[in-house]
């Protein structure tokens, strides 16, 4: 067995030690933090993989641990990230792994440090630096597209929630859209919208704007969507609360509401068609 495979064996026979450590020293980072009042088994087992993944270096080609890392981030990324992990707390947990790990290599050549020369050191630390190095910058890149990914999860959500069809009595319901309209929001209220109309088996839809602060091209062209796409399933549309100055843009962009319903408000609608 070469000294790879040795160095290899060593730090494998104490990643249960090197483990405790880790989480002893996490534990002051604060009532807040995961690494206080989190999993204490989970965040073992992840360190324990980590372990095994980052010590292939010394017994793999370079791509194939890269590959390993790359698995193991993209899974303990997601994880702590929805555990409320913040990138300054990584970075700070890197930090203290990658020193007991370097300690316990250390260890190693000291006990050994008859076979070792300081050529040998050397290599051994530049390569543990490199991994870790490289343990990051992955990591970071996996916690950044998790953050997103939760952020535009939770975006959506907010999304929907803002634009509900309220059921009024059976076959007609109302849609109250609020706030700015983009190109986003847009396309999620078309889909959305659709959705709940053929759930709730409407037969009139009352689409409120009176809470929409501007009606450029852009939202007409997203309104005019909207419509022909209920008419196609049977749900007729009529538009409210078109404010004047909102009317008056309108008219100034060539927007035409031509063949579309409209009334000045919802009670007038409510009133007219229900």
């Amino acid at each position: 067995m070469g000294k790879r495979e040795d160095i290899y064996e060593y730090i494998i026979g104490r990643k249960d030690e090197l483990a405790k450590e880790w989480i002893d020293q996490s534990a002051g980072g604060g009532a807040d933090s995961v690494f206080d009042k989190g999993d204490k088994g989970k965040l073992h087992l992840q360190h324990d993989k980590l372990i095994e993944k980052v010590s292939r270096i010394f017994i793999e080609k370079d791509e194939d641990f890269k590959l390993h890392i790359d698995e193991w981030s993209e899974s303990v990324a997601t994880d702590w990230v929805k555990s409320g992990v913040t990138m300054h707390e990584t970075i700070s947990q890197f930090r203290v792994i990658r020193t007991d790990y370097w300690n316990c290599v250390k260890r190693y050549i000291m006990s050994e440090k008859q076979s070792f020369t300081i050529e040998d050191a050397f290599y051994w630390s530049n390569l543990v630096n490199d991994a870790f190095d490289f343990i990051m910058e992955n990591f970071a890149r996996h916690f950044e597209e998790a953050h997103k990914n939760i952020l535009t999860s939770q975006q959506q959500m907010i999304t929907e929630l803002s634009s509900p069809v309220i059921p009024v009595k059976r076959g007609i319901g109302i849609l109250p859209l609020v706030g700015d309209i983009d190109t986003y929001r847009a396309r999620v209220i078309l889909e959305t919208s659709l959705a709940q109309a053929a759930e709730q088996k409407l037969d009139m839809l009352f689409i409120d704007l009176s809470a929409v602060p501007i009606v450029d091209t852009m939202v007409a062209h997203q309104l005019f969507q909207l419509i022909d796409a209920l008419r196609l399933i049977g749900v007729e549309a009529i538009l409210s609360g078109i404010r004047p100055e909102i009317a008056q843009t309108a008219v100034q962009l060539g927007i035409e509401f031509r063949g579309i319903k409209t009334q000045a408000t919802l009670m007038n609608a409510l009133a007219l068609y229900s």
